[in-house]
């Protein structure tokens, strides 16, 4: 006798038969028909579903045999899955594998054989089905197809079998995590939700309660479960009468229940508490009432100090030192305006209510307005917008302009427009200007002449100096030159800002930072209609970093991208992974369409404080930080930040970052 050899996918093909948890299962009708049609067709005694499992073929459906298995190593059916065709033995008992097999020798006294495989929706064979005989015959073509055709039956229950299991899990998945979050959203609203019951004797309990019960009366779920009672002792003595009545009446009519109430706290604070319910009769002739409870104090307060917030609000409004005009959005007409904005243009209020806001603002503000009317639209605010503003006899002074979009009660758009008059912060800038320029020239000037003084007395223009003054010499020569830097440096930088960096590392997905970066940055391009493409094959991958650090460095590139790149330029960001070093990576990429990195900066361009030293470069401005802030961020979260540039073809600058495989980086 020769065993059935083991396939070589047997670990998966096994997989495959216990995901379908068909195995010692009952017996099913529609399979019992399929064996019961191939022993009819094809007359035979014998008919039967064999699955082979780790060391037995078990039988799911069977017609002519009393068994439900026999052990895999003396099986037909084991044969029969490894050669994945139809296994014809017309005579058992002159088969060299199997005329010594206790099936043969013994019952069921097998001399025909007939199987075809069986296989899953995945294509691992299960095991066959199998016609038997005990005496020796043959089938014809029309037998086998009969055969195969019956098995293609079985295959479609089975696969019919494993859908409905796999529907099966899903919708209890989705159950248990629907029941999961409704408790979590329930534990997380801000006031309190809850089933309160009422059997006919009295009896009071209180079957769920939220996380926001017991923040508000401090009883846990089942101290309120269990005690109904501790709830109702913590009414207020003046309210307990209206509560109980409440309740009675809802009980009655089954109407809503609805109520305002206080409660004292265990620390002894009063708080006003705003109950809804929906009663619902049992069967038993209890009631149960799903209901909300909401702490409301605030609002009482607020209710109660509405009108001295109004008095205070117009109060501030009137004091305000900007000044503030309500106006109508779609006409133009100035509706109200304080003290502040009076005193600044010299009208009367009555003459400032009839002013549109066209006689209010410097002429280059119609320039503007299509600018501004954008900003409404999208933001629902504009500003700050330096603007020129003319008084009541024609002369015109500089504010920061605020404005913002509202509605009123009746749903007509309102403006609420801030101006700050900076006339007096334009001379004090001016001052201040005046003065950096002159610290400068004053400074500069003798500092060049002690930096010659010394060099000349370093160079030995006025005789040998001794070692230990020469020595001496060369530090103040080094030291005059490094002052002068920073002098330079300190009349470049208007700010820098240190810190301590703040990394949250998490995973998430490449593209929605991508988009994010590209659409903030947007709105800086459109200023000289340079637009900014993300590339549609961006890789949906997924990054082990901190977003909004990654977002930070993404913006110092795009918006330097910008600054270097032509009026109606065009940026390009795009992403590609690949392996490297045998480890999976992306490639974020951000190419400008500028004149490319000068030759002699490219060494220093990742450095702190450096910019190019052309004048095309020099005058975008900026701190010489971008870069190097960008560096730092990016190889702290595990990456790294490079660039190539042709001349007169632009830059691209790049971040590598490892890609987040199975939730690690």
């Amino acid at each position: 006798m020769k065993e059935p050899e083991v396939p070589a996918n047997e670990s998966d093909r096994q997989a495959a038969l216990d995901q379908l948890r068909i195995l010692d299962t009952p017996p099913e009708a529609r399979f019992d028909r399929l064996t019961r049609m191939a022993a009819r067709l094809l007359d035979v005694p014998i008919a039967l579903i064999s699955l082979i499992d780790r060391d037995r073929q078990w039988f799911k459906s069977c017609v002519g045999l009393d068994v439900s298995e026999t052990p895999r190593s003396i099986s037909f059916c084991g044969h029969a899955i490894l050669i994945g065709l139809p296994l014809l033995v017309e005579d058992a008992s002159t088969d060299e594998r199997f005329r010594d097999n206790p099936l043969v020798t013994g019952a069921p006294n097998i001399r025909f054989y007939a199987g075809t495989p069986l296989h899953s929706a995945d294509g691992y064979a299960l095991g066959t089905l199998c016609v038997i005989d005990r005496i020796p015959r043959k089938l014809s073509k029309e037998d086998l197809q009969c055969l195969r055709d019956i098995a293609d039956c079985i295959e479609e229950q089975i696969s019919a079998r494993e859908l409905a299991i796999h529907y099966r899990e899903q919708e209890l998945q989705k159950q248990n995590e629907s029941l999961i979050m409704l408790k979590q959203l329930a534990d997380l609203v801000p006031g309190g939700l809850y089933q309160f019951r009422l059997f006919p004797d009295g009896r009071m309990s209180f079957p769920f309660s939220s996380k926001g019960i017991e923040r508000t009366f401090g009883v846990t779920p089942a101290q309120a479960r269990d005690n109904a009672a501790a709830l109702f002792e913590m009414v207020e003595p003046e309210d307990y009468t209206a509560v109980v009545d409440s309740i009675k009446e809802s009980s009655q009519h089954l109407s809503t229940w609805s109520i305002q109430f206080r409660i004292r706290q265990p620390e002894g604070r009063i708080r006003w508490i705003e109950g809804h319910s929906t009663p619902q009769k049992l069967s038993d002739g209890s009631i149960i009432w799903h209901g909300y409870l909401e702490d409301i104090d605030e609002k009482k307060r607020a209710l109660l100090g509405l009108e001295e917030s109004e008095q205070q609000l117009r109060r501030l409004f009137e004091l305000a030192p900007s000044g503030i005009i309500l106006a109508d959005y779609h006409t133009g007409e100035i509706i109200n305006v304080n003290a502040s904005m009076l005193k600044s243009t010299g009208y009367s209020k009555e003459e400032f209510l009839n002013l549109g806001y066209r006689q209010l603002l410097a002429p280059d503000h119609l320039s503007k307005q299509a600018e501004v009317l954008e900003q409404l639209q999208q933001r629902g605010y504009f500003g700050p917008l330096e603007q020129e503003v003319v008084d009541r006899y024609g002369n015109s002074y500089p504010a920061i302009v605020h404005a913002m979009l509202i509605l009123d009660s009746a749903g007509r758009k309102l403006l609420w427009v801030l101006l700050e008059d900076i006339s007096e912060r334009k001379k004090i800038e001016r001052m201040k200007n005046q003065f950096v320029s002159t610290v400068s020239h004053e400074l500069r000037t003798p500092l060049t002449s002690i930096t010659g003084a010394i060099g000349l007395l370093a160079g030995g223009a006025t005789g040998m100096l001794p070692q230990k003054a020469q020595d001496m010499m060369d530090i103040a020569q080094r030291n005059a030159k490094q002052l002068a830097r920073l002098i330079d440096d300190l009349l470049d930088i208007e700010k820098l800002v240190t810190g301590k960096l703040n990394i949250s590392m998490h995973r998430q997905p490449l593209l929605p930072l991508l988009e994010q970066a590209v659409s903030e940055n947007q709105a800086y391009g459109i200023q000289r209609a340079i637009t900014v493409h993300l590339a549609p094959d961006t890789p949906k991958t997924e990054i082990f970093v901190d977003g909004q650090r990654l977002l930070q460095g993404l913006n110092n590139l795009i918006s330097n991208a910008i600054k270097f790149s032509p009026d109606k330029g065009r940026v390009d960001v795009s992403a590609q992974q690949q392996i490297l070093e045998g480890s999976p990576t992306v490639t974020i990429s951000v190419k400008d369409s500028g004149e490319g990195v000068p030759e002699a900066f490219r060494s220093s361009i990742f450095q702190r404080f450096a910019q190019a030293d052309s004048s095309d470069t020099r005058s975008q401005g900026g701190t010489g930080l971008g870069l190097a802030i960008t560096r730092e961020l990016i190889t702290i979260m595990g990456g790294e930040v490079g660039f190539e540039s042709l001349p007169g073809q632009g830059a691209t600058f790049w971040i590598r970052l490892p890609v987040s495989v199975n939730g690690k980086p």
